[in-house]
């Protein structure tokens, strides 16, 4: 929340979420590890990984362009990729660029690279910025963190600021609560454990319990239960075949964003989320 830039750097967001710190890829958004004292094989599971998730985010990813990411000879990177396209986790199209394969859209991936949602999202969250005059977020889940892909900031002196590449508990972000409220209790409990990993607020069928007003209203509510004073109101984004692949938000301070007003701009929320589906 802003009203001046030194309180909005610290008590911001209903949304709010430690940044990536200085060892984090910048690329990927993953830890980046040294190596110093890995084996050979440990790097090339490294490596394997971050090519997994320079596949999601990009969408695209050449063979030049996979060895400079990783530091490494091209024929390293082409063995790595390689490896990736006979299990299927990777494709190689007539351009000899590398996409997405058949596995990782078997794991719950998106057909659509974030840079697309991205893309797709931005003017419909200008739109619900437009109307609302309040900070609108692109979210996608990932495990059981909500992940900020994009943010566009109101327009009051006193609002949210950006939250993009910040994450938050999934169950507590209005977005990240959209997002599971999609899942049953068995894939929540492959995400929390049988018993949840932190406890009753993390149980599986607690939890599936308490998202039935989310799928009943088609949108989620968090009023500050990721930070004291904030409020926020979340709906999933689907791609066509109804999977929930993002969700688009909208926070406020809360003694602007009550309950009625809430609600009231869940509906704007909902029509922003409709045109981004139809551009799906």
């Amino acid at each position: 929340m802003r009203n001046s830039r030194a309180q909005a750097d610290t008590s911001n967001g209903t949304e709010a979420g430690p940044v990536a710190s200085a060892s984090t890829d910048a690329a990927t958004g993953v830890p980046k590890t040294s190596g110093a004292g890995h084996g050979p094989g440990l790097e090339s599971v490294e490596n394997a990984l971050t090519l997994l998730l320079l596949l999601r985010e990009d969408g695209r990813l050449r063979l030049s362009d996979a060895a400079d990411r990783l530091g490494v000879a091209r024929s390293t990177a082409h063995r790595l990729l390689a490896t990736l396209r006979g299990r299927g986790f990777a494709v190689q199209g007539a351009d000899k660029a590398y996409r997405p394969g058949p596995a990782l859209y078997r794991l719950g991936m998106s057909r659509h690279s974030e840079y697309e949602l991205v893309e797709t999202a931005r003017p419909h969250m200008l739109w619900l910025n437009g109307k609302l005059g309040e900070t609108v977020h692109l979210v996608v889940r990932s495990g059981a963190e909500a992940r900020f892909l994009r943010s566009i900031e109101g327009t009051h002196a006193l609002r949210v600021g950006s939250r993009a590449g910040a994450v938050l508990p999934a169950h507590l972000a209005s977005g990240g609560k959209a997002l599971l409220a999609d899942l049953n209790v068995a894939e929540l409990a492959e995400i929390y454990g049988a018993k949840g990993d932190q406890g009753e607020e993390t149980d599986p069928e607690a939890l599936h319990r308490r998202l039935a007003a989310v799928r009943r209203r088609g949108y989620a509510i968090n009023v500050g239960d990721t930070e004291r004073g904030l409020s926020a109101v979340g709906a999933a984004v689907r791609e066509p075949g109804g999977r929930a692949v993002a969700a688009l938000t909208v926070s406020a301070p809360s003694l602007r964003f009550t309950r009625t007003r809430l609600d009231e701009a869940a509906v704007v929320l909902l029509e922003a989320v409709r045109r981004m589906e139809a551009a799906l």
